[in-house]
């Protein structure tokens, strides 16, 4: 699971880098918190972090990175607001 963390935060940094229009097509409605919190929490885990604090270990977790990755996603591809 930390190859595919690591995979998905890669895979979403060259997206974000290379093609940003994607993302948004105005700098007002950037779902850039979700996305980057997503992408670092991913960097976090696929690089083989470990806590010993429970909730920085929950926090880094691929459940929360992937879940802020999948809020993101779905924000641009609906474009739609989330909270």
């Amino acid at each position: 699971m930390r190859i595919l963390s690591f995979l998905i935060a890669l895979s979403v940094a060259a997206f974000v880098i290379i093609y940003p229009r994607a993302i948004a097509s105005d700098m007002s409605s950037v779902p850039h918190g979700w996305l980057l919190l997503g992408m670092s929490f991913c960097f976090v885990y696929g690089v083989g972090f470990k806590a010993r604090n429970r909730f920085l270990a929950f926090l880094f977790s691929p459940l929360v990175a992937w879940t802020c990755v999948g809020v993101a996603s779905f924000m641009i591809f609906f474009q739609t607001p989330v909270a």
